[in-house]
């Protein structure tokens, strides 16, 4: 998959209401993005670095760690935005 469908992807997850915002400080911050019906993976923030519980992020980010946004990252990444402009209104 091409980093363009992952980011078509992951605003679709965002759009679709999938993300959910745990925790948010300005330099930390824990959202849940939909997996299935009951399931969720685990996307988060620390100092500006992103990690995601998801299989494609653990397995490319091993092979070159940073280089890679799996859908939920890029799904975490609108809401966060989203979630930024509405502190600053």
């Amino acid at each position: 998959m091409k980093m363009a469908d992952r980011i078509k992807k992951g605003y679709k997850l965002y759009v679709e209401d999938n993300v959910i915002i745990e925790h948010y400080e300005d330099d930390h911050a824990i959202f849940k993005v939909k997996k299935d019906e009951n399931d969720y993976y685990t996307v988060s923030m620390i100092y500006g670095y992103w990690n995601c519980d998801c299989a494609d992020y653990q397995y490319r980010n091993q092979h070159n760690p940073g280089s890679f946004y799996c859908k939920h990252l890029q799904a975490a990444q609108f809401k966060l935005f989203d979630y930024m402009k509405e502190l600053d209104d």
